[in-house]
């Protein structure tokens, strides 16, 4: 029987609680959680790119932003990390979705196809879960579909919502807009931040955290200052 389900979605970790416990301490241990997040989500990323070609670079980009916010938050190193490997993640649920619903018009839809997009977030945390990666990050990834005021959510809202979430979801949309149909028509990369300012100040309060939005702002402004100086010397 066919299925669109990929087949390259790695299994599940020990079934004994007692040795998957072992086996998370000393890898965390050599490792690191960043790393081991990293190690694990490889696969995951792998799998994804081939159900969804171009998926690789969008998490690669989300992950970027979310590192560079979470270090303007001032989240220490290794947290910041252990939010870029998690926004790297944050489009695993994908894998359970048919290729075909991904690349259609959403208009098209019917409300079954939405429903499975729907559960897109779900999926993503119990892929993560599966592949090893700790119950926390695998929530942050779970709980960045959700939106800041709480529209349509089914559980918390706002500062209820991990700052971790909050951040990947603001990145995620970031490099939405910055991929979008100006960058085809050829505008500069100047441009295309300040569009992506404007269209994050405008979800702010509502999709997206306020106070993640400044902080994303800041880092673009930054980035476009260096930028324009770098080019005036």
């Amino acid at each position: 029987m066919s299925s669109d389900r990929p087949s390259a979605v790695p299994s599940p970790g020990p079934d004994n609680p007692d040795e998957a416990a072992r086996v998370r301490e000393a890898n965390t241990s050599q490792f690191g959680l960043g790393s081991l997040v990293r190690m694990r989500g490889a696969p995951l990323i792998e799998a994804l790119d081939r159900h969804l070609p171009g998926s690789r670079e969008h998490a690669e980009a989300t992950a970027s932003y979310a590192f560079a916010t979470a270090v303007e938050l001032r989240f220490d190193r290794s947290r910041s990390e252990l939010v870029r490997e998690a926004a790297k993640l944050h489009d695993v649920g994908k894998l359970y979705v048919p290729a075909r619903l991904l690349t259609e018009d959403p208009a098209s839809l019917s409300d079954a196809d939405r429903a499975q997009l729907d559960g897109e977030s779900e999926a993503a945390y119990h892929i993560a879960q599966g592949a090893g990666i700790a119950a926390n990050v695998s929530d942050w990834i779970r709980r960045a579909g959700r939106r800041f005021d709480g529209a349509g959510n089914e559980g918390p809202a706002e500062e209820a919502i991990p700052i971790e979430s909050r951040i990947i979801r603001a990145a995620c949309a970031c490099d939405s807009v910055l991929a979008r149909s100006d960058a085809a028509a050829g505008a500069d990369l100047d441009t295309r931040r300040g569009n992506a300012i404007i269209a994050l100040k405008r979800q702010s309060g509502t999709e997206l955290d306020p106070r993640v939005v400044a902080a994303f702002a800041a880092v673009l402004d930054r980035a476009t200052a260096s930028a324009s100086g770098m080019s005036r010397n």
